[in-house]
Protein backbone atom coordinates (compact mmCIF):
# COMPACT_ATOMS: atom_id res chain seq x y z
CA UNK A 1 0.00 0.00 0.00
CA UNK A 2 1.63 3.27 -1.12
CA UNK A 3 -0.04 6.38 0.75
CA UNK A 4 0.48 10.21 -0.73
CA UNK A 5 1.81 12.74 1.24
CA UNK A 6 0.44 16.65 1.73
CA UNK A 7 3.27 17.03 -1.13
CA UNK A 8 2.19 14.49 -3.70
CA UNK A 9 5.28 12.62 -3.10
CA UNK A 10 4.59 8.63 -2.92
CA UNK A 11 5.36 7.10 0.80
CA UNK A 12 7.16 3.65 0.33
CA UNK A 13 4.86 0.82 0.37
CA UNK A 14 3.50 0.27 4.03
CA UNK A 15 4.15 -3.58 5.44
CA UNK A 16 2.12 -5.52 8.49
CA UNK A 17 2.53 -7.91 10.42
CA UNK A 18 -0.15 -9.77 12.27
CA UNK A 19 -0.48 -10.96 16.07
CA UNK A 20 1.69 -14.08 15.86
CA UNK A 21 4.13 -12.88 13.56
CA UNK A 22 5.35 -10.28 16.17
CA UNK A 23 5.00 -12.74 18.88
CA UNK A 24 7.28 -15.19 16.94
CA UNK A 25 9.81 -12.59 16.04
CA UNK A 26 9.99 -11.65 19.65
CA UNK A 27 10.29 -15.43 20.88
CA UNK A 28 12.74 -15.74 18.46
CA UNK A 29 14.59 -12.67 19.79
CA UNK A 30 14.67 -14.19 23.28
CA UNK A 31 16.28 -17.22 22.16
CA UNK A 32 19.43 -16.32 23.09
CA UNK A 33 22.83 -18.16 24.78
CA UNK A 34 21.54 -17.11 28.15
CA UNK A 35 18.68 -20.05 27.66
CA UNK A 36 21.84 -22.53 27.64
CA UNK A 37 23.30 -21.57 31.02
CA UNK A 38 19.55 -21.62 32.76
CA UNK A 39 19.90 -25.07 34.53
CA UNK A 40 23.36 -23.85 36.34
CA UNK A 41 21.79 -20.10 36.83
CA UNK A 42 18.69 -21.95 39.01
CA UNK A 43 21.11 -23.75 40.99
CA UNK A 44 23.20 -20.63 42.19
CA UNK A 45 20.10 -18.91 42.35
CA UNK A 46 17.94 -21.64 44.60
CA UNK A 47 14.66 -23.01 42.56
CA UNK A 48 12.14 -20.67 44.19
CA UNK A 49 14.51 -17.40 43.64
CA UNK A 50 15.02 -18.80 39.78
CA UNK A 51 10.97 -18.57 39.80
CA UNK A 52 10.85 -15.32 41.46
CA UNK A 53 13.45 -13.50 38.77
CA UNK A 54 11.96 -15.17 36.15
CA UNK A 55 8.06 -13.81 37.06
CA UNK A 56 10.14 -10.46 37.60
CA UNK A 57 11.73 -10.27 34.54
CA UNK A 58 8.60 -11.13 32.04
CA UNK A 59 6.96 -8.22 34.38
CA UNK A 60 9.63 -6.03 33.80
CA UNK A 61 10.44 -6.61 30.04
CA UNK A 62 6.12 -6.63 29.53
CA UNK A 63 6.00 -3.67 31.25
CA UNK A 64 8.96 -1.62 29.25
CA UNK A 65 7.78 -3.15 26.13
CA UNK A 66 4.08 -2.07 26.68
CA UNK A 67 5.95 1.66 26.94
CA UNK A 68 7.92 1.75 24.11
CA UNK A 69 4.50 0.99 22.21
CA UNK A 70 3.12 3.83 23.28
CA UNK A 71 6.14 6.04 22.61
CA UNK A 72 6.20 4.79 19.33
CA UNK A 73 2.65 5.38 18.39
CA UNK A 74 1.85 8.70 20.57
CA UNK A 75 3.77 10.66 17.98
CA UNK A 76 3.28 14.52 17.59
CA UNK A 77 -0.29 14.58 15.99
CA UNK A 78 -1.76 17.80 14.68
CA UNK A 79 -3.43 20.33 17.09
CA UNK A 80 -7.04 20.75 17.77
CA UNK A 81 -8.37 22.57 14.64
CA UNK A 82 -11.23 24.24 16.38
CA UNK A 83 -9.63 26.26 19.23
CA UNK A 84 -7.50 29.32 19.17
CA UNK A 85 -3.56 28.77 20.43
CA UNK A 86 -2.00 31.81 21.75
CA UNK A 87 1.39 31.37 19.79
CA UNK A 88 3.80 33.10 21.82
CA UNK A 89 2.63 31.09 24.93
CA UNK A 90 2.57 27.84 23.31
CA UNK A 91 6.33 28.42 22.38
CA UNK A 92 7.13 29.38 25.79
CA UNK A 93 6.05 25.97 26.65
CA UNK A 94 7.74 23.85 24.41
CA UNK A 95 11.26 26.12 25.08
CA UNK A 96 10.68 24.66 28.40
CA UNK A 97 9.66 21.61 27.37
CA UNK A 98 12.80 21.23 25.62
CA UNK A 99 15.25 23.16 27.73
CA UNK A 100 16.73 20.16 29.03
CA UNK A 101 16.94 18.38 25.50
CA UNK A 102 19.56 21.85 24.87
CA UNK A 103 19.45 20.82 21.15
CA UNK A 104 15.67 19.72 20.94
CA UNK A 105 13.40 20.10 17.54
CA UNK A 106 12.21 23.55 17.34
CA UNK A 107 9.36 24.72 15.76
CA UNK A 108 9.21 28.12 13.98
CA UNK A 109 6.41 30.23 15.29
CA UNK A 110 4.66 30.51 11.48
CA UNK A 111 4.04 26.59 11.91
CA UNK A 112 2.20 26.51 14.86
CA UNK A 113 0.09 29.85 13.99
CA UNK A 114 -3.37 28.27 13.51
CA UNK A 115 -6.39 30.27 14.60
CA UNK A 116 -10.29 30.00 14.63
CA UNK A 117 -11.61 27.17 11.95
CA UNK A 118 -13.71 29.98 10.70
CA UNK A 119 -11.07 32.37 9.91
CA UNK A 120 -10.73 32.78 5.95
CA UNK A 121 -8.46 34.93 6.06
CA UNK A 122 -5.27 34.54 3.50
CA UNK A 123 -2.61 34.61 6.01
CA UNK A 124 -4.26 31.91 8.15
CA UNK A 125 -4.78 29.90 5.19
CA UNK A 126 -1.47 30.42 3.91
CA UNK A 127 0.18 29.43 7.91
CA UNK A 128 -1.86 26.73 8.14
CA UNK A 129 -0.73 25.12 4.78
CA UNK A 130 2.93 25.36 5.89
CA UNK A 131 1.99 24.65 9.40
CA UNK A 132 0.77 20.78 7.89
CA UNK A 133 3.76 20.81 5.70
CA UNK A 134 6.20 20.66 7.90
CA UNK A 135 3.79 18.72 10.25
CA UNK A 136 4.50 16.23 7.61
CA UNK A 137 7.84 16.21 8.83
CA UNK A 138 7.27 15.55 12.48
CA UNK A 139 4.80 13.50 12.30
CA UNK A 140 6.09 10.37 12.84
CA UNK A 141 3.09 8.54 11.09
CA UNK A 142 2.53 7.80 7.61
CA UNK A 143 -0.19 9.72 6.33
CA UNK A 144 -3.74 8.88 4.89
CA UNK A 145 -3.72 5.15 5.61
CA UNK A 146 -6.54 3.78 6.49
CA UNK A 147 -7.60 4.78 9.90
CA UNK A 148 -8.11 2.24 13.27
CA UNK A 149 -11.05 3.31 15.94
CA UNK A 150 -10.17 2.64 19.13
CA UNK A 151 -11.33 3.21 22.56
CA UNK A 152 -8.83 2.77 25.48
CA UNK A 153 -7.42 4.23 28.91
CA UNK A 154 -6.84 8.18 29.57
CA UNK A 155 -2.93 8.03 28.17
CA UNK A 156 -4.48 6.52 24.52
CA UNK A 157 -6.18 10.07 24.00
CA UNK A 158 -2.99 10.99 22.92
CA UNK A 159 -3.01 8.41 20.16
CA UNK A 160 -6.65 10.16 18.66
CA UNK A 161 -7.35 13.08 16.61
CA UNK A 162 -10.84 14.43 15.06
CA UNK A 163 -11.06 13.89 11.39
CA UNK A 164 -13.09 17.03 9.84
CA UNK A 165 -13.88 15.30 6.60
CA UNK A 166 -15.43 12.20 8.40
CA UNK A 167 -16.64 14.09 11.53
CA UNK A 168 -14.97 10.95 13.68
CA UNK A 169 -12.05 10.15 16.45
CA UNK A 170 -9.73 8.04 14.28
CA UNK A 171 -6.61 6.66 15.62
CA UNK A 172 -3.27 7.53 13.27
CA UNK A 173 -2.03 4.40 11.31
CA UNK A 174 1.86 2.83 11.53
CA UNK A 175 4.58 4.97 13.21
CA UNK A 176 7.73 5.51 10.74
CA UNK A 177 10.34 3.55 11.89
CA UNK A 178 13.43 5.83 11.13
CA UNK A 179 11.81 8.75 13.20
CA UNK A 180 10.34 6.65 16.08
CA UNK A 181 12.71 4.19 17.08
CA UNK A 182 15.02 4.38 20.42
CA UNK A 183 16.98 6.49 18.37
CA UNK A 184 14.55 8.83 16.76
CA UNK A 185 12.98 9.21 19.97
CA UNK A 186 16.21 10.78 21.35
CA UNK A 187 16.39 12.67 18.73
CA UNK A 188 13.10 14.27 19.75
CA UNK A 189 13.28 14.25 23.05
CA UNK A 190 17.17 15.22 23.39
CA UNK A 191 18.55 16.80 20.27
CA UNK A 192 21.32 15.64 18.13
CA UNK A 193 23.92 14.93 20.60
CA UNK A 194 21.61 12.55 22.43
CA UNK A 195 20.58 10.90 19.24
CA UNK A 196 24.35 10.04 18.65
CA UNK A 197 24.88 8.20 21.92
CA UNK A 198 22.03 6.18 21.18
CA UNK A 199 23.03 5.03 18.17
CA UNK A 200 25.81 3.91 19.12
CA UNK A 201 24.29 2.14 22.04
CA UNK A 202 22.08 0.57 19.73
CA UNK A 203 24.67 -0.60 17.51
CA UNK A 204 26.77 -2.01 20.77
CA UNK A 205 23.69 -3.78 22.13
CA UNK A 206 23.13 -5.18 18.48
CA UNK A 207 26.72 -6.42 18.08
CA UNK A 208 27.01 -7.86 21.91
CA UNK A 209 23.81 -9.85 20.75
CA UNK A 210 24.90 -10.88 17.55
CA UNK A 211 27.83 -12.28 18.35
CA UNK A 212 26.91 -14.48 21.48
CA UNK A 213 24.10 -16.06 19.45
CA UNK A 214 26.38 -16.42 16.82
CA UNK A 215 29.39 -17.95 19.03
CA UNK A 216 26.39 -20.15 20.66
CA UNK A 217 25.05 -21.39 16.82
CA UNK A 218 28.64 -22.74 15.73
CA UNK A 219 29.47 -24.09 18.67
CA UNK A 220 26.03 -26.44 18.75
CA UNK A 221 26.76 -27.08 14.71
CA UNK A 222 30.55 -28.46 15.90
CA UNK A 223 28.81 -30.51 18.86
CA UNK A 224 26.58 -31.92 16.89
CA UNK A 225 29.27 -33.05 14.06
CA UNK A 226 31.40 -34.84 16.79
CA UNK A 227 28.46 -36.50 18.01
CA UNK A 228 26.82 -38.24 14.44
CA UNK A 229 30.56 -38.40 12.82
CA UNK A 230 32.87 -38.49 16.13
CA UNK A 231 35.00 -34.96 15.35
CA UNK A 232 34.96 -31.94 14.25
CA UNK A 233 37.32 -29.55 12.13
CA UNK A 234 38.37 -26.08 11.94
CA UNK A 235 40.96 -24.16 10.12
CA UNK A 236 43.24 -22.30 11.95
CA UNK A 237 46.85 -20.36 12.87
CA UNK A 238 49.21 -23.71 13.47
CA UNK A 239 50.13 -24.26 16.62
CA UNK A 240 54.43 -25.59 17.45
CA UNK A 241 52.63 -28.93 17.23
CA UNK A 242 49.75 -28.78 14.85
CA UNK A 243 49.03 -28.20 11.17
CA UNK A 244 46.30 -25.36 9.63
CA UNK A 245 43.37 -27.83 10.44
CA UNK A 246 42.75 -28.79 14.18
CA UNK A 247 40.29 -31.15 15.03
CA UNK A 248 38.30 -32.56 17.82
CA UNK A 249 36.40 -35.06 19.05
CA UNK A 250 35.25 -33.66 22.46
CA UNK A 251 31.30 -34.14 22.32
CA UNK A 252 29.89 -30.43 24.33
CA UNK A 253 29.18 -26.66 23.39
CA UNK A 254 32.89 -25.99 23.72
CA UNK A 255 34.57 -28.88 21.80
CA UNK A 256 38.24 -26.93 20.94
CA UNK A 257 38.27 -26.28 24.80
CA UNK A 258 41.60 -28.08 25.68
CA UNK A 259 42.63 -29.28 22.60
CA UNK A 260 45.82 -27.35 21.84
CA UNK A 261 43.34 -25.52 18.93
CA UNK A 262 44.52 -21.72 18.71
CA UNK A 263 41.58 -19.03 19.78
CA UNK A 264 40.76 -17.98 15.96
CA UNK A 265 39.39 -20.85 14.50
CA UNK A 266 36.93 -21.16 11.39
CA UNK A 267 34.96 -24.20 11.86
CA UNK A 268 32.63 -26.21 9.54
CA UNK A 269 29.99 -25.17 12.30
CA UNK A 270 30.91 -21.29 11.87
CA UNK A 271 31.05 -21.25 7.99
CA UNK A 272 27.02 -23.60 8.25
CA UNK A 273 26.08 -21.15 10.51
CA UNK A 274 27.23 -17.68 8.97
CA UNK A 275 25.78 -18.96 5.72
CA UNK A 276 22.54 -19.65 6.78
CA UNK A 277 22.14 -16.46 8.71
CA UNK A 278 24.13 -13.98 5.97
CA UNK A 279 21.12 -15.62 3.85
CA UNK A 280 18.29 -14.71 6.20
CA UNK A 281 19.89 -10.90 6.35
CA UNK A 282 19.16 -10.37 2.54
CA UNK A 283 15.29 -10.39 3.35
CA UNK A 284 12.93 -8.75 5.16
CA UNK A 285 11.02 -9.59 8.20
CA UNK A 286 7.77 -10.10 7.20
CA UNK A 287 9.32 -11.99 4.03
CA UNK A 288 11.05 -15.02 6.28
CA UNK A 289 7.87 -15.64 8.08
CA UNK A 290 7.38 -19.28 7.47
CA UNK A 291 11.09 -19.80 8.34
CA UNK A 292 10.47 -18.25 11.90
CA UNK A 293 7.18 -19.77 12.57
CA UNK A 294 9.16 -23.13 11.56
CA UNK A 295 11.98 -22.52 13.89
CA UNK A 296 10.10 -21.26 16.48
CA UNK A 297 7.79 -24.59 16.77
CA UNK A 298 11.71 -25.78 16.73
CA UNK A 299 12.47 -24.20 20.18
CA UNK A 300 9.46 -25.81 21.73
CA UNK A 301 9.82 -29.17 20.51
CA UNK A 302 13.35 -28.83 21.61
CA UNK A 303 13.09 -27.39 25.45
CA UNK A 304 10.10 -29.71 26.21
CA UNK A 305 12.79 -33.05 24.62
CA UNK A 306 15.28 -31.76 27.10
CA UNK A 307 12.99 -31.18 30.18
CA UNK A 308 11.96 -34.78 29.75
CA UNK A 309 15.67 -36.33 29.19
CA UNK A 310 16.78 -34.10 32.72
CA UNK A 311 13.65 -35.92 34.09
CA UNK A 312 14.80 -39.21 32.93
CA UNK A 313 18.34 -38.27 34.06
CA UNK A 314 17.67 -37.34 37.43
CA UNK A 315 15.61 -40.44 38.54
CA UNK A 316 18.94 -42.45 37.03
CA UNK A 317 21.22 -41.32 39.18
CA UNK A 318 19.06 -42.06 41.87
CA UNK A 319 19.68 -45.44 43.57
CA UNK A 320 16.34 -46.48 44.37
CA UNK A 321 14.86 -45.30 41.21
CA UNK A 322 13.15 -42.48 42.88
CA UNK A 323 14.00 -38.31 42.21
CA UNK A 324 17.59 -37.84 42.72
CA UNK A 325 17.91 -36.14 47.18
CA UNK A 326 19.59 -32.94 45.90
CA UNK A 327 17.81 -30.62 47.82
CA UNK A 328 18.13 -29.22 50.68
CA UNK A 329 15.05 -28.97 52.24
CA UNK A 330 15.49 -28.94 56.12
CA UNK A 331 18.53 -27.62 56.20
CA UNK A 332 20.43 -25.08 54.16
CA UNK A 333 23.40 -26.07 52.06
CA UNK A 334 22.90 -29.40 53.61
CA UNK A 335 23.85 -32.47 51.85
CA UNK A 336 24.62 -36.29 51.13
CA UNK A 337 28.34 -37.31 51.77
CA UNK A 338 29.52 -33.85 51.50
CA UNK A 339 27.88 -32.94 48.30
CA UNK A 340 26.76 -29.48 48.19
CA UNK A 341 23.01 -29.89 47.50
CA UNK A 342 20.54 -28.42 45.56
CA UNK A 343 18.41 -25.22 47.22
CA UNK A 344 14.72 -25.00 47.25
CA UNK A 345 15.01 -21.01 47.80
CA UNK A 346 17.87 -19.57 47.66
CA UNK A 347 21.38 -20.39 46.16
CA UNK A 348 24.62 -19.84 47.17
CA UNK A 349 25.42 -17.06 44.51
CA UNK A 350 21.86 -15.30 44.14
CA UNK A 351 23.23 -12.16 43.32
CA UNK A 352 25.23 -13.46 40.24
CA UNK A 353 21.82 -15.26 38.84
CA UNK A 354 20.55 -11.67 37.81
CA UNK A 355 22.56 -10.41 34.89
CA UNK A 356 22.23 -13.90 32.75
CA UNK A 357 18.56 -13.78 33.31
CA UNK A 358 18.65 -10.63 32.68
CA UNK A 359 20.24 -11.20 29.37
CA UNK A 360 17.78 -13.85 28.07
CA UNK A 361 14.83 -10.94 27.96
CA UNK A 362 16.88 -8.27 26.82
CA UNK A 363 15.24 -8.39 23.36
CA UNK A 364 13.81 -4.54 23.66
CA UNK A 365 16.14 -2.94 21.61
CA UNK A 366 14.99 -5.12 18.75
CA UNK A 367 11.24 -4.51 19.01
CA UNK A 368 10.91 -1.29 17.38
CA UNK A 369 10.63 -2.50 13.83
CA UNK A 370 8.07 -5.14 14.86
CA UNK A 371 5.66 -2.49 16.71
CA UNK A 372 6.46 -0.29 13.58
CA UNK A 373 5.12 -3.00 11.00
CA UNK A 374 1.69 -3.67 13.69
CA UNK A 375 -1.57 -3.44 12.31
CA UNK A 376 -2.56 -1.52 15.18
CA UNK A 377 -1.27 -0.45 18.40
CA UNK A 378 -3.01 -3.18 20.51
CA UNK A 379 -1.77 -6.11 18.86
CA UNK A 380 2.01 -4.70 19.48
CA UNK A 381 2.08 -4.74 22.59
CA UNK A 382 -0.05 -7.76 23.52
CA UNK A 383 2.65 -9.83 21.16
CA UNK A 384 5.36 -8.07 23.00
CA UNK A 385 3.98 -8.80 26.55
CA UNK A 386 2.53 -12.53 25.05
CA UNK A 387 6.23 -13.44 23.67
CA UNK A 388 7.58 -12.52 27.32
CA UNK A 389 4.83 -14.87 29.07
CA UNK A 390 5.60 -17.57 26.44
CA UNK A 391 9.69 -17.74 27.01
CA UNK A 392 9.09 -16.84 30.54
CA UNK A 393 7.58 -20.22 31.02
CA UNK A 394 10.38 -22.18 28.35
CA UNK A 395 12.89 -20.85 31.40
CA UNK A 396 11.19 -21.57 33.93
CA UNK A 397 11.05 -25.24 32.69
CA UNK A 398 14.64 -25.72 31.67
CA UNK A 399 16.04 -24.65 34.44
CA UNK A 400 13.95 -26.03 37.24
CA UNK A 401 14.07 -29.54 35.54
CA UNK A 402 18.19 -29.24 34.25
CA UNK A 403 18.97 -27.75 37.76
CA UNK A 404 19.71 -30.96 39.67
CA UNK A 405 21.30 -32.19 36.53
CA UNK A 406 23.72 -29.41 36.63
CA UNK A 407 24.61 -29.42 40.33
CA UNK A 408 24.89 -33.49 39.74
CA UNK A 409 28.01 -32.38 37.31
CA UNK A 410 29.26 -30.01 40.06
CA UNK A 411 29.62 -32.57 42.40
CA UNK A 412 31.34 -35.14 39.53
CA UNK A 413 28.62 -37.49 40.02
CA UNK A 414 28.23 -37.92 36.31
CA UNK A 415 31.06 -39.52 34.16
CA UNK A 416 32.80 -37.21 31.87
CA UNK A 417 30.52 -34.10 32.76
CA UNK A 418 32.43 -31.06 32.83
CA UNK A 419 30.32 -28.35 31.50
CA UNK A 420 27.22 -27.48 32.85
CA UNK A 421 26.10 -25.60 29.78
CA UNK A 422 22.47 -26.84 28.29
CA UNK A 423 23.37 -28.81 25.45
CA UNK A 424 26.02 -30.42 26.89
CA UNK A 425 24.32 -31.82 30.14
CA UNK A 426 22.10 -32.92 27.16
CA UNK A 427 24.61 -34.98 25.52
CA UNK A 428 25.76 -36.23 28.80
CA UNK A 429 22.12 -38.21 29.20
CA UNK A 430 23.83 -41.30 27.60
CA UNK A 431 26.30 -41.96 30.29
CA UNK A 432 23.05 -41.83 32.77
CA UNK A 433 20.60 -43.48 30.89
CA UNK A 434 23.30 -46.35 28.90
CA UNK A 435 23.39 -44.73 25.49
CA UNK A 436 25.42 -46.90 23.37
CA UNK A 437 29.13 -45.95 23.65
CA UNK A 438 28.21 -43.38 26.34
CA UNK A 439 25.97 -41.30 23.64
CA UNK A 440 22.87 -40.27 23.87
CA UNK A 441 20.05 -41.24 21.80
CA UNK A 442 19.22 -40.10 18.00
CA UNK A 443 16.02 -38.33 19.03
CA UNK A 444 18.32 -36.52 21.43
CA UNK A 445 20.82 -35.74 18.79
CA UNK A 446 17.66 -34.35 16.48
CA UNK A 447 16.35 -32.34 19.48
CA UNK A 448 19.84 -30.74 19.95
CA UNK A 449 20.05 -29.66 15.97
CA UNK A 450 16.34 -28.17 15.92
CA UNK A 451 17.84 -26.20 19.04
CA UNK A 452 20.78 -25.49 17.07
CA UNK A 453 18.37 -24.37 13.99
CA UNK A 454 15.93 -22.40 16.16
CA UNK A 455 18.43 -20.19 17.77
CA UNK A 456 19.51 -18.85 14.07
CA UNK A 457 16.43 -17.02 13.98
CA UNK A 458 17.35 -14.25 16.45
CA UNK A 459 20.29 -13.36 14.55
CA UNK A 460 18.87 -11.69 11.12
CA UNK A 461 16.81 -9.57 13.30
CA UNK A 462 20.17 -8.41 15.51
CA UNK A 463 21.91 -7.59 12.64
CA UNK A 464 18.54 -5.81 10.92
CA UNK A 465 18.74 -3.19 14.59
CA UNK A 466 22.37 -2.64 13.51
CA UNK A 467 22.13 -2.07 9.81
CA UNK A 468 18.44 0.12 10.52
CA UNK A 469 20.96 2.22 12.63
CA UNK A 470 24.05 2.70 10.39
CA UNK A 471 21.57 3.50 6.93
CA UNK A 472 18.81 5.84 8.72
CA UNK A 473 21.23 7.72 11.88
CA UNK A 474 24.86 7.63 10.74
CA UNK A 475 24.14 7.61 6.69
CA UNK A 476 26.08 4.49 5.85
CA UNK A 477 25.41 3.04 2.22
CA UNK A 478 23.23 -0.08 2.19
CA UNK A 479 25.91 -2.36 1.42
CA UNK A 480 28.28 -1.14 3.16
CA UNK A 481 25.82 -1.33 6.23
CA UNK A 482 25.00 -5.18 5.17
CA UNK A 483 28.71 -5.94 5.41
CA UNK A 484 29.30 -4.51 8.65
CA UNK A 485 26.43 -5.62 10.70
CA UNK A 486 26.17 -9.03 8.55
CA UNK A 487 29.00 -10.11 7.68
CA UNK A 488 31.83 -8.55 10.57
CA UNK A 489 29.81 -10.14 13.11
CA UNK A 490 30.98 -13.56 11.74
CA UNK A 491 34.70 -12.49 11.57
CA UNK A 492 34.53 -11.40 14.53
CA UNK A 493 33.40 -14.96 15.97
CA UNK A 494 36.10 -16.52 14.10
CA UNK A 495 38.70 -14.34 15.74
CA UNK A 496 37.44 -15.18 19.04
CA UNK A 497 36.38 -18.82 18.76
CA UNK A 498 37.98 -20.39 20.81
CA UNK A 499 38.73 -17.87 23.77
CA UNK A 500 37.62 -18.43 27.18
CA UNK A 501 35.18 -15.79 27.92
CA UNK A 502 32.49 -16.70 26.64
CA UNK A 503 30.16 -17.38 29.92
CA UNK A 504 31.92 -14.14 31.61
CA UNK A 505 30.73 -12.11 28.08
CA UNK A 506 27.10 -12.94 28.61
CA UNK A 507 27.27 -11.99 32.16
CA UNK A 508 28.93 -8.74 31.86
CA UNK A 509 27.34 -7.62 28.48
CA UNK A 510 24.24 -8.57 30.09
CA UNK A 511 24.65 -6.21 32.51
CA UNK A 512 27.17 -3.14 31.21
CA UNK A 513 25.51 -2.53 27.98
CA UNK A 514 22.46 -4.49 27.58
CA UNK A 515 20.81 -4.13 31.15
CA UNK A 516 20.54 -0.39 30.73
CA UNK A 517 19.60 0.13 27.07
CA UNK A 518 16.99 -2.39 27.04
CA UNK A 519 15.31 -1.92 30.12
CA UNK A 520 16.53 1.94 31.29
CA UNK A 521 16.75 4.05 28.18
CA UNK A 522 13.01 3.61 26.79
CA UNK A 523 11.64 4.01 30.07
CA UNK A 524 13.69 7.22 30.17
CA UNK A 525 12.63 8.15 26.29
CA UNK A 526 8.97 7.21 27.79
CA UNK A 527 8.56 9.80 30.45
CA UNK A 528 10.54 12.90 28.21
CA UNK A 529 8.50 12.03 25.78
CA UNK A 530 5.03 12.36 27.32
CA UNK A 531 6.02 15.77 29.09
CA UNK A 532 7.36 17.14 25.38
CA UNK A 533 4.22 16.16 23.16
CA UNK A 534 1.71 17.23 25.69
CA UNK A 535 3.31 20.57 25.64
CA UNK A 536 3.25 20.25 21.90
CA UNK A 537 -0.40 19.20 21.56
CA UNK A 538 -1.90 21.61 24.33
CA UNK A 539 0.78 23.47 26.48
CA UNK A 540 -1.78 23.44 29.29
CA UNK A 541 -1.99 19.43 29.62
CA UNK A 542 -1.07 18.44 32.64
CA UNK A 543 2.42 16.58 32.63
CA UNK A 544 2.09 14.36 36.06
CA UNK A 545 0.08 12.25 35.78
CA UNK A 546 -0.18 8.49 37.69
CA UNK A 547 1.31 6.68 34.18
CA UNK A 548 3.87 9.17 34.54
CA UNK A 549 4.78 8.74 37.89
CA UNK A 550 4.73 5.13 37.94
CA UNK A 551 7.17 4.59 34.86
CA UNK A 552 9.72 7.19 36.96
CA UNK A 553 9.19 5.03 39.95
CA UNK A 554 9.98 1.79 37.88
CA UNK A 555 12.74 3.78 35.58
CA UNK A 556 14.54 4.76 38.86
CA UNK A 557 13.83 0.86 40.59
CA UNK A 558 15.34 -0.61 37.74
CA UNK A 559 18.16 1.59 36.89
CA UNK A 560 19.54 1.42 40.44
CA UNK A 561 18.73 -2.48 40.60
CA UNK A 562 21.21 -2.95 37.44
CA UNK A 563 23.80 -0.75 39.43
CA UNK A 564 23.67 -2.65 42.65
CA UNK A 565 24.20 -5.85 40.49
CA UNK A 566 27.27 -4.49 38.84
CA UNK A 567 28.42 -3.10 41.96
CA UNK A 568 28.48 -6.06 43.82
CA UNK A 569 29.86 -8.11 40.68
CA UNK A 570 32.78 -5.81 40.88
CA UNK A 571 33.29 -5.80 44.52
CA UNK A 572 31.57 -8.81 45.95
CA UNK A 573 29.93 -6.61 49.12
CA UNK A 574 26.44 -5.96 49.73
CA UNK A 575 27.28 -2.45 51.39
CA UNK A 576 28.72 -1.37 48.09
CA UNK A 577 25.82 -2.51 46.25
CA UNK A 578 23.45 -0.70 49.14
CA UNK A 579 24.97 3.17 48.41
CA UNK A 580 24.82 2.15 45.04
CA UNK A 581 21.28 1.36 44.50
CA UNK A 582 20.96 4.49 47.10
CA UNK A 583 22.68 7.10 44.96
CA UNK A 584 21.52 6.08 41.97
CA UNK A 585 17.45 6.14 42.83
CA UNK A 586 18.55 9.57 44.33
CA UNK A 587 20.05 10.76 40.74
CA UNK A 588 16.96 9.15 38.49
CA UNK A 589 14.45 10.95 40.68
CA UNK A 590 15.80 14.53 41.10
CA UNK A 591 15.35 15.53 37.52
CA UNK A 592 11.61 14.15 37.80
CA UNK A 593 11.16 16.28 40.77
CA UNK A 594 12.69 19.18 39.15
CA UNK A 595 10.39 19.25 36.10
Amino acid sequence: MTSPTSAGAPLPPQRFLPYAAILTLAANTMNGPGITTLPDVAVDAGLFLYILLIAGSVLMASYVCRRMVFAMWSSLSVFGGSAAINVDTLQDNIDIAFHEGGEGMKLSKSALSITAANDEDDATTEAADEYFEQQQGIIHRHPLSPNLTRTGSEEDTLLLHHDNNTNQVVAYPQPILEKTSIVGQSLEAYGKNASVYAALTMVASALCLALAQMMLCAAILDGMLVSTTGQSCALGVPTTSSSWIHCTSHSSMKPYAGSGAPTSLISVGTVIAAVFSVGMGTVDLDEMMGVQYSLFACLIVSCVRFAYVFRKMSLGLSNDGEMMDMTAVAEEGSGVGGEEALSWFVGPNPFSTIGPIMFNFAFVVTAPPLISMAKKESIAYKALGMACVAMGVLYTMVGCVGAPVANAVRNGLIEGGDDTNLLSLVLLSGNVEGGAGGRPSMIDLFCIGTFGLSTVASVPVYCLLAKDTLVNDAGVAPMPAFLLSNVLPWLLVALTYNAAFFEAFVNWSGLLILGYSNFSLPLLLDVKLKKVRSMLKGGLADLSGDEGNITSVIFSFLTASISAVIAISITNSLTTAGISFGVVVMASMWPSRRS
